[in-house]
């Protein structure tokens, strides 16, 4: 079994999350400007028909289409995409907190992510 809260990305549309379970999410594009974002909750075959509903409602709770943390991904999601569609710069900068030890508005997160 992952840790807690683990995190694991197949590059470059595919992510495995340990989190309220493990889910699988894809990212596939649709067309230049949309994509579609599927997820699957993996469970054990043999679970418990009580510990399934909790399961079930833990994970739509936090991971579901409306949840708490699905709508934040996708807005970050977003957020790229409208600044990859800008130009700019050919690289990301995720620099900020580097060389010290890390406060809630730094990017050690994305760093960590990306290193994995």
């Amino acid at each position: 079994m992952c840790d807690f809260n683990r995190n694991m990305l197949i590059y470059p549309n595919l992510i495995v999350n340990d989190i309220m379970a493990v889910t699988v999410r894809t990212f596939m594009p649709t067309s230049a400007t949309a994509m579609a974002v599927t997820a699957w909750e993996a469970a054990p075959r043999d679970e418990l028909p009580a510990v399934r509903q909790r399961r079930l409602d833990s994970f739509l709770t936090f991971l579901g289409p409306g949840g708490f943390a699905t709508p934040d991904d996708i807005e970050a999601l977003e957020s790229c995409q409208q600044g990859f569609a800008s130009g700019g710069v050919e690289w990301n900068d995720i620099s900020r907190g580097m060389g010290r030890d890390p406060q809630a508005t730094d990017e050690e997160q994305m760093r960590a992510f990306w290193r994995r």
